[in-house]
């Protein structure tokens, strides 16, 4: 090797490490850029109006609308008795069920009658004579004053000297007796009044005597009152009763109800979706005006039946042993009822589910997951957390309605945020980079 290629193994390097050193002290150095602290990433939803029926669950026995004791008001022996009267059977309104012996009803009635009559025409008669009365004294009446003219004439022909003071005396005389005629014919008119008063008293004694006396010969055949299903019967042919003694119990079928304990926590908001004046001074008097819907179910098995019915009462007070409001729904059971065998008819004491619903409305629903207590998370326009306060109505499925605190269209935040203050920056998971 020359010196001269000896020389270039030395200086190559050098030229090297000299370039080197020129770009590195030439390059700019790196623009310092400030710290940003790490925004959380969130999940939001954009807040949606549904239209839900507020509802409320509660159980209870249903029971008839109405229950008929027959309680006789008769006493004597049972001749008839129904042959389809017995416990469970269905009759209908006016059935002839039991018929007690009228034989001695039968004879008051005809007593009554006749002192009925007796008494009508004593009535008569007084009547009668009253008229006959004023006609004599009108003729009475007449005759005194025939007596009168008489007498005073023949007191101007005595003082002539031409009758005898003898026959002036006598005709004086029977002027007193024609006078006392017609004053007691005048005092037995007089007394008319109070002899009607008392002959209209009796007559009307007898009246009301002849009506109680048809009265219970008429409660001697005992009728259903309404289409009931038979409870109880303690009365057999020929049997002697008394009166007050209980006969039979029937239960009416064309309306049942079902008296509801509904926990006050449930019953929170559910009044305000009841369709009832805010200014009204009785919120829940007008009930069943309001026509409130209803559903009463039974679960049987896998089967559920139901019966359309409507709230139609609230209970005037809280039962404080389970701080529940009793509400009373009504079941019409006068509906052609299903087929046969596809449901079960709502008896007396059938244990059922009771289900109250509201008038639908329109309120934002939310996932239950994005509530915490009573708040909400949402994310604002800015991208920075704001906490709402909200008052929440039902929750259903997973979904809570909200009556106050949210609107359609808010960016509600469904994962949770730690620390949650508001106003700190956030991004949004389903925002684009």
């Amino acid at each position: 090797m020359t010196i001269e290629k000896k020389r270039w193994l030395v200086l190559l390097p050098l030229l090297a490490l000299l370039v080197l050193l020129t770009v590195t002290l030439l390059k700019p150095s790196p623009k310092q850029k400030a710290a940003v602290p790490p925004a959380p990433l969130v999940n939001t939803i954009s807040v949606q109006n549904q239209t839900i029926t507020p509802f409320v669950i509660g159980y209870g026995r249903a029971r008839p609308k109405q229950t008929w004791q027959s309680i006789s008001e008769v006493s004597g022996r049972v001749i008839y008795r129904h042959p389809m009267l017995e416990r469970g059977q269905i009759l209908t309104a006016g059935t002839e069920l039991l018929k007690v012996d009228p034989t001695d009803y039968e004879l008051k009635l005809a007593q009554t009658k006749s002192d009925l009559s007796s008494a009508q025409a004593e009535l008569k008669r007084i009547q009668l004579n009253e008229d006959k009365l004023q006609l004599s004294l009108k003729l009475e009446k007449q005759q005194l004053a025939s007596l009168q003219k008489e007498l005073v004439r023949k007191q101007g022909l005595s003082k002539q000297g031409s009758v005898a003071q003898s026959s002036v005396d006598l005709d004086e005389r029977n002027l007193l007796v024609q006078q006392q005629k017609v004053l007691d014919i005048e005092n037995s008119i007089k007394q008319f009044p109070f002899d009607l008063a008392v002959a209209q008293s009796k007559v009307e004694v007898n009246q009301a005597r002849l009506a109680e006396a048809q009265l219970k010969l008429d409660k001697t055949i005992i009728r259903l009152p309404f289409d009931a299903r038979i409870a109880s019967i303690d009365a057999e042919p020929q049997q002697l009763i008394k009166e007050g003694q209980l006969l039979l119990e029937a239960h009416m079928i064309t309306v049942m109800e079902v008296p509801v304990q509904v926990p006050m926590s449930e019953l929170r908001n559910f009044s305000a979706f009841l369709p009832i004046p805010e200014d009204s001074d009785t919120p829940f008097a007008s009930l069943r005006e309001a026509n409130v819907g209803a559903e009463v179910s039974l679960q049987v098995g896998t089967d559920k039946f139901s019966w359309p019915g409507r709230l139609t009462s609230v209970g005037e007070s809280i039962n404080s042993q389970g701080n529940t409001l009793l509400m009373m729904v009504e079941v019409d059971m006068s509906q052609k009822p299903p087929a046969r065998g596809k449901q079960p008819p709502l008896i007396n004491d059938m244990y059922v589910q009771v289900t109250i619903n509201g008038t639908a409305t329109e309120l934002p629903v939310i996932p239950v997951d994005a509530v915490h207590g009573d708040r909400v998370y949402l994310l604002s326009d800015n991208s920075t957390l704001e906490i709402k306060h909200v008052d929440l109505a039902f929750e259903d499925a997973g979904q809570v309605a909200v009556l106050a605190g949210l609107s359609a269209g808010d960016k509600l935040i469904t994962s949770d945020v730690i620390p949650p203050i508001n106003g700190i920056v956030l991004r949004d998971a389903g925002a684009a980079p």
